[in-house]
């Protein structure tokens, strides 16, 4: 099981990694410094904030009931990943 959770963890950082750097451009240009969250079944934008809460907040109003990839805009990326818990 242990196996499975990590090669799903590098799943959702491949996908979030490869949607952060489709949109990098505007991200960087608009939302320097801020935390998105990326939407890992649509591979959209879902939400943007100050913090990774604040994303998510924003980002489980436009898809409820889904699985998150973090990213700090910029250069130094402090990813992370949300698992969805029922």
């Amino acid at each position: 099981m242990f196996e499975s959770v990590m090669n799903m963890e590098s799943v959702l950082v491949q996908i979030g990694e490869k949607v952060y750097e489709e949109n990098r451009g505007k991200l960087e240009k608009v939302y320097s410094g801020k935390v998105v969250a990326i939407e890992i079944e649509s591979r959209k934008i879902a939400g943007v904030g100050e913090s990774v809460d604040e994303a998510y907040r924003a980002a489980i109003k436009k898809y409820p009931k889904k699985q998150f990839y973090f990213r700090k805009v910029g250069k130094e990326r402090a990813a992370g990943y949300l698992f969805l818990v029922e």
